[in-house]
């Protein structure tokens, strides 16, 4: 696709360095997830994921023009902010620890999106960002949430866990008990399972591969 290229060839001259160290890292997070095999059967999680956070992941490359549209909307006129972060640029804020809320940051983020294609399968991307997303205190990537939850690598995970695990993405659980953070969590959950059991059914618009 010639405008990802274009974009692509523009964020690796303008973050050089940002690159270097996204590329060593991303491919450091690739190697070592395909040798510990974490996710045995990771259907459920990659579809929450991608249904809660980036539903029209399979349709674009990096960022997403509509949602960056809408968001700006939404500030403008609204004075409400409002997330736009696709599973790329979310992944890319991981990979190189930069969680500064700024402008330059989101533009950065933006550039860098449309790189990881051309660094890891496209289709792994969801997979790799499960793989070192926060979700909470002590729970810093797939393996320390199975850990805490007590899940093997050969258990089958239910679709009512899955959704348990991609709800702490937006709301990260806090060391201390916070049942305001528990009823966040379990009203995200249902809203999970709400959405992939609307998008499973979508005949022309498909939302998974």
């Amino acid at each position: 696709m010639i405008p990802r290229r274009i974009i692509s060839f523009i964020g690796r001259r303008l973050y050089q360095q940002q690159y270097f160290v996204l590329k060593e890292r991303l491919q450091e997070v690739y190697i070592k997830m395909q040798s510990q095999q974490l996710i045995k059967n990771n259907g459920m999680l990659e579809m929450l994921l991608i249904s809660g956070e980036d539903h029209r992941f399979k349709y674009r490359f990096g960022f997403d023009v509509i949602a960056i549209i809408r968001a700006l909307k939404n500030r403008v006129i609204h004075n409400r902010v409002e997330g736009a972060s696709t599973i790329e640029q979310q992944l890319v804020r991981v990979l190189t620890s930069d969680f500064n809320k700024t402008l330059k940051r989101k533009i950065k983020e933006i550039f860098l999106s449309t790189v990881l294609c051309e660094l890891v399968p496209r289709k792994d991307i969801p997979t790799i960002y499960l793989y070192v997303a926060y979700y909470g205190t002590g729970m810093r990537g797939l393996e320390q949430v199975f850990k805490k939850f007590g899940i093997t690598k050969s258990q089958t995970i239910s679709n009512e866990m899955c959704a348990e695990i991609i709800a702490r993405i937006k709301y990260p659980e806090p060391q201390k008990r916070n049942e305001k953070r528990l009823r966040q969590i379990e009203m995200r959950k249902k809203h999970l399972l709400a959405l992939y059991n609307k998008h499973r059914l979508y005949k022309k618009f498909k939302i998974y591969d």
